[in-house]
This record gives structure tokens, C-alpha cells and sequence, in this order.
């Protein structure tokens, strides 16, 4: 392995850092959606495919291959929503971070005050609320219902959303990126009766999203004016407005932290894990895709087997009694072969398509047909090409 480490240019560092990266943001990714058991079984099956192709276990890797291509097909239909967002996210992404992060952060102030705000006259008035505010994980396959908006987060909006006339004041806001996407959605109730006690539906509701996603979840009861929140799969009683807000802020730098400049030594630390794993991931696949799979050349002496002489006849002499064989093939080919595992037969059946040098002294010429191979091998060179047969009768 260190040898061949030494075999990487300029050109294929480049390519292993550029591997490396996309992996490390697919390390991400699955962690953030909470799927990276699903990267886990991607990447033993991976090593066990190319474990199978390399020692040439045909059967295996043809199955895998088939089975590779389900699996693909299914991670992209069972997360295409991830994988839009995550798209969504790589487009939009601004080149001057220090100015979208300052206009952040006063926006983020302003967006608590709205929702501290909102929750507690709301409380105060005994009016029933539930606000989602959504985290890494993507919510929309846990929600039922609920009727889209798309509207600018305001205490305004909200208000009127859980005005009891309303007639989607009993369901659920969904709030994404300071704006409200849907409202009077349905949630999944939570199981958890030691928990909820005697609370009611929007408090099991906000506690089942919550078992299920990293959605931060507000609740109001519309009987005793209590604030709780849903997180983690935990319910956590609100006493005042300075309490909610600082769950609120904490629950925002860990959804979406500023940004903050970090010297060499953190940007190594940070994430280290999943770094290392991404630059040894990207080595293992260079080492197998690319390094192994160049064509070398590699020589062969095979001994001069015969057949098909007739019973009469008899074979006293072979000159020379091996030949040089040059092949080419991928270098990984060349691990799991020997000379046993090349024969060279030349083919005795009838003497008068041999040339006749002498009264008991026959020469033939090596072809390639005289020579069995395994598969993905070819013949460079034959050396020497003509050999003599000594035949005499029985």
C-alpha cells in the first residue's frame, strides 16, 4: 500500500481531495437526516462488491450489482425531498457568508421576539397553539394535511391563524426559514401517556413530531395557558418569556449556527471522524479503481505440454522445454494468478502439418489458441514462438 501511494501525481491528489470532499458533505448529510445506518450498509456492501470482483467471485458480484442498483434506486425515491433540499441549499449558498450571517442574526432576533411574543399573549388569552419550527431533518413525510401559505412569519399572521373563529386554528404551523409554509397540519400523536399526563392532543401531537424529527415544537393549552415545548422527545414547561427565548436561540445556532472564524487547528479538529473517514474512503477507492486497475505487464515461463499424439508414437524430446509468455492485464488481475494457472498445449494430431526437420525431429509454431488463459488476460509475446519435437515410435 505504500508503494503504491507513492504512485500518485499531482493530477490524482487533486482527485483524491475532490472525492474526499464530496464524501465528507455525504457524511454530513446522511448524519443530519439521521440515516447514516443507511450509508453504513451502503459502504460494507460497496466493500464486499469489490471484495467479490477482486478475487473473481463472478456469481457474487453479478448479484450485487443487481442488487446495487435497487438499492440506489430506493435511497433516491425514499429520500428525494432530503435530496432536493440538500440541492436547494448547494444553489443557493451565498459567496460573502459574513454579510448573510449579520443579516441573519438580526433577522433571528427579531423572528423570537415574534414567536415569545405570539405564544404568550395567545397564552395569556387561553387560546390553543402549536408551532413547529423545523430543524435538520425533514418533517413533510411525518404531517398530514394542512393547507399551504408561504407567508412572511409576523405576529399578525399567527394571531389570526389561532383565532378560534379560524377554521384551521385546531392544527399545527409549520415555520421554516422565518416563513410559514403550512398551517393546520396534522401531526403524529405520541404515545407517551406518562409524559402527557392529562395534557391534550396538540401537546401529543407536538411530542410525537418531536420522538420522530429535531423539529422544535411550541404548545399553548387552550385550558390552563400553559407554554410547553416539544423537543427531543421530551416536554419542558415555559414559566416566562426570557426562558422561551433563550430555547429558541439555542435551538437556532444548533439548526443553523453563524458562522465564526476558526483557525487551522479547528477546522482539523472539527468533524475529525468523518474527515478521516472521507480521505480514507477516497485513498481505498483510488487504490482500487485507479492504481489496480492500470494495465501491467507481467512475464510467464510455461512449460511445453502436447496432445493428441497418436498411441503409436511417442514424444523423447521437447526443445525448449518452456516458453516465455508476456501478458497485460489490470494489476489486480495478476494477484490471484500463477503458471499453473496458464497451459500451453500444442495440438499432435496429425504430423504432416508440422514442419519436418528431420527424420524424428518436428517443429511447430505457438499460437494463441495453444495457450488457455484465465478471462481479462491478454498475450503480448510469445517467446520463442517455434518448438521442437523430438517424435519417435513406440
Amino acid at each position: 500500500m505504500l508503494t503504491s501511494l507513492k504512485d500518485i501525481t499531482v493530477i490524482d491528489a487533486i482527485d483524491v481531495a475532490a472525492v474526499s470532499i464530496l464524501l465528507y458533505i455525504l457524511f454530513l448529510w446522511f448524519n443530519r437526516t439521521k440515516s447514516s445506518f443507511v450509508f453504513a450498509g451502503i459502504m460494507i456492501s460497496s466493500i464486499a462488491y469489490m471484495a467479490a470482483k477482486l478475487i473473481k467471485l463472478r456469481l457474487v458480484a453479478a448479484l450485487m450489482q443487481g442488487f446495487f442498483t435497487v438499492i440506489l434506486v430506493a435511497v433516491v425515491v425514499i429520500f428525494q425531498e432530503e435530496i432536493r433540499r440538500l440541492f436547494e441549499q448547494i444553489a443557493s449558498w451565498s459567496l460573502r457568508p459574513k454579510f448573510r450571517d449579520k443579516k441573519k442574526s438580526r433577522n433571528l432576533s427579531r423572528k423570537l421576539d415574534m414567536l415569545v411574543n405570539t405564544a404568550f399573549d395567545l397564552a395569556a388569552k387561553k387560546v390553543g397553539v402549536l408551532i413547529v419550527l423545523t430543524g435538520r431533518d425533514f418533517v413533510m413525510r411525518h404531517i398530514d394535511g394542512g393547507i399551504d401559505l408561504n407567508g412572511a412569519l409576523s405576529e399578525s399572521l399567527l394571531k389570526s391563524i389561532f383565532d378560534t373563529h379560524s377554521e384551521g386554528h385546531d392544527g399545527g404551523v409549520l415555520i421554516e426559514n422565518g416563513r410559514v409554509l403550512k398551517f393546520a397540519c396534522h401531526l403524529p400523536l405520541s404515545k407517551d401517556f406518562g409524559q402527557l399526563g392529562d395534557r391534550g392532543t396538540r401537546h401529543a401531537a407536538a411530542l410525537g413530531l418531536s420522538e420522530l424529527t429535531d423539529a422544535l415544537c411550541i404548545v399553548v393549552s387552550e385550558t390552563t395557558g400553559d407554554v410547553t415545548v416539544a423537543r427531543h422527545g421530551q416536554l419542558h414547561k415555559i414559566g416566562d418569556k426570557e426562558t422561551l427565548c433563550r430555547l429558541l436561540a439555542n435551538f437556532e445556532q444548533e439548526v443553523t449556527p453563524l458562522r465564526q472564524s476558526r483557525g487551522i487547528k479547528t477546522f482539523f479538529v472539527r468533524n475529525f471522524k468523518a474527515k478521516a473517514a472521507a480521505v480514507f474512503v477516497s485513498v481505498l477507492l483510488w487504490f482500487v479503481l485507479v492504481h489496480e486497475s492500470v494495465v501491467v505487464y507481467k512475464t510467464f515461463y510455461v512449460p511445453v505440454q502436447y496432445a493428441g499424439l497418436a498411441e503409436s508414437l511417442e514424444v523423447r524430446e521437447i526443445q525448449p522445454q518452456k516458453v516465455k509468455i508476456v501478458l497485460s492485464a489490470a494489476r489486480r488481475d495478476f494477484y490471484f494468478v500463477d503458471k499453473q494457472d496458464i497451459k500451453l498445449v500444442s495440438k499432435l494430431f496429425d504430423l504432416r502439418n508440422l514442419k519436418k526437420l528431420d527424420e524424428k525431429y518436428y517443429e511447430t509454431t505457438i499460437t494463441a489458441s495453444d495457450i488457455t488463459l484465465p478471462p481479462n488476460y491478454e498475450i503480448v509475446n510469445i517467446f520463442p514462438r517455434n518448438v521442437t519435437f523430438v517424435i519417435e515410435g513406440k
